[in-house]
C-alpha cells in the first residue's frame, strides 16, 4: 500500500476514553476495510486530547472553552492537517465559530451523522445525547431538515444517560449500564415506533448494547468510516 500525504486532524479529549476508543476504532477499520498491515499502511493521525473545562454544565468556562479549541484548530493548521473533526457531539455547540478558523474542512459530526440515517432511510429517530445535545436542538434541526421525525427520550432516560457518560468519561466501571441501558431503548423503541437510534454522544458507543437494536446510527462509526474513506479514497460498503 502506497504512502499519502494526508493527515487526519483530531480534536479529543471530550472525554479522553471515548478519543481513545475512537482511535483504536480507526486502526482496526484501516486493517479490516483497507488491508493496512505495516506502518505506512495506516493513516497519519494527528490527536489533540484537550482538557477543555466542562462548558456544558456551566456556561461560565464556555468563553474560556471557546478560545482553547480555537487555538487547537489553529495548531492542527500549522501541522498540515488535511481534514479536521471533532470527536464530541456536543461540542458542536461551538462548530459555527470554530469551523471559521480552520483552514481545510472541519467536518460536521452532527450533519455526517444525520445524512447516515437519511442513507438508511430511517424516518422516525430516537436520539440518545447529552441534555445539553437535545436542549440545544442539534440534531433535531439537522434530522428534520432531511425530512426525518426526531424523538428525544423522557427526562428520566436523558439523566441515566447523563450518569452513563460521566462514568464512562471518569473510568468507572460501566458494565452494569448495559442492561439498564437495553431496557430503556426498547421500551422508548417500541412507545414512539422508532425505526432507528442515534447515538449521538462520543461515550455512549463504549457502553452500548448496539448488537441488540437495527438500526442504531453510531456517532463514532460513521465519523470513522468517514475519515478513512477520504484518507484512503476508496469506497468500501459498510453494514
Amino acid at each position: 500500500m502506497k504512502q499519502n500525504d494526508r493527515i487526519i486532524g483530531l480534536i479529543g479529549g471530550m472525554g479522553p476514553h471515548a478519543s481513545a476508543y475512537f482511535y483504536d476504532m480507526l486502526l482496526k477499520k484501516s486493517n479490516a476495510l483497507y488491508g493496512a498491515k505495516n506502518n505506512d499502511d495506516y493513516p497519519e493521525i494527528l490527536i489533540d486530547s484537550v482538557p477543555v473545562p466542562d462548558f456544558i454544565s456551566d456556561t461560565s468556562k464556555m468563553e474560556y472553552a471557546r478560545k482553547m479549541l480555537i487555538s487547537r484548530i489553529q495548531r492542527l493548521n500549522n501541522y498540515g492537517c488535511s481534514v479536521v473533526a471533532m470527536v464530541c457531539n456536543t461540542g458542536h455547540i461551538l462548530y459555527p465559530e470554530l469551523s471559521k478558523h480552520s483552514k481545510v474542512e472541519f467536518i460536521s459530526l452532527i450533519n455526517l451523522v444525520a445524512k447516515a440515517a437519511k442513507d438508511r432511510k430511517l424516518k422516525r429517530v430516537g436520539i440518545l445525547a447529552t441534555q445539553t445535545t437535545i436542549k440545544t436542538g442539534l440534531y433535531s434541526k439537522a434530522l428534520s431538515t432531511l425530512g426525518i421525525k426526531p424523538f428525544h427520550p423522557t427526562l428520566d432516560m436523558q439523566e441515566y444517560h447523563e450518569k452513563v457518560i460521566r462514568d464512562v468519561i471518569s473510568g468507572s466501571n460501566t458494565g452494569a449500564h448495559k442492561i439498564k441501558l437495553y431496557e430503556m431503548t426498547n421500551r422508548f423503541i417500541k412507545n414512539n415506533n422508532l425505526d432507528g437510534i442515534i447515538l449521538g454522544c462520543t461515550e455512549l458507543p463504549l457502553v452500548f448494547p448496539k448488537d441488540q437494536f437495527n438500526n442504531v446510527v453510531d456517532c463514532l462509526e460513521v465519523l470513522s468510516n468517514e475519515l478513512l474513506g477520504r484518507y484512503y479514497q476508496k469506497d468500501v460498503k459498510y453494514e
